[in-house]
């Protein structure tokens, strides 16, 4: 059944980093382009209804990709003025920033992102964390964020932020021991959406 929500989800992140493949977690319907390259397939901002469960749903809103190179759809300049122009169209309630959980791949640029777009939205948005990639990460997913803690603190991202450590790749694609991973992921997010989201907004 699909409907319409009242409440404004965005998702943001790098190129890659797999905010369609979160949406698609997120929203079964959804059918949003995904791909492998480092090259965006986002190239147009579009976004899907979701039931989060215990009588709560919301918008979410897929967007370009950031970091872009010249080859790529929007070189970043032009995608991170594209994203302020959109977060300000919108009535957004909360800022989902997806980053890549692959050893190495945290740079300065997501903390710059981080506090760049907090600031787009103010004060009174909260923004949260996703961390993608962690399908092979030994033990519980949720043990990443305690191990870079440190290393996100040296980045610019909070560690107090909230935040869920997932693996957003296609159900299908996963071994089937690690299925299991995908379905508390999905629920892990739509937790953390839930508890994220203001209170008393009519739901349609």
């Amino acid at each position: 059944m699909s409907g319409k929500s009242n409440l404004n989800v965005v998702i943001i992140g790098q190129t890659g980093v797999g905010k369609s493949s979160l949406i698609n977690m997120l929203c079964p319907n959804a059918k949003a382009p995904c791909s492998n390259d480092t090259v965006g397939c986002t190239t147009e901002e579009k976004d899907y209804y979701c039931k989060l469960g215990h009588g709560k749903s919301c918008q979410v809103h897929d967007t370009i990709g950031l970091e872009e190179g010249r080859w790529g759809f929007l070189p970043d300049r032009q995608a991170q003025k594209r994203l302020k122009t959109y977060l300000k169209k919108k009535e957004v309630h909360l800022l989902v920033y997806c980053i890549s959980g692959i050893r190495g791949r945290l740079t300065k640029s997501h903390g710059r992102n981080y506090k760049k777009f907090k600031s787009a939205v103010g004060d009174n948005v909260p923004v949260v964390v996703v961390v993608t990639g962690l399908e092979n990460l030994e033990g519980p997913l949720e043990h990443w964020w305690s191990r870079s803690e440190k290393e996100l603190q040296n980045v610019g991202i909070p560690k107090t932020a909230g935040h869920a450590c997932i693996t957003a790749l296609p159900r299908d694609t996963l071994d089937s021991n690690k299925r299991v991973l995908y379905d508390r992921s999905c629920e892990d997010v739509k937790t953390l959406i839930r508890n994220n989201l203001p209170t008393g907004k009519i739901q349609r």
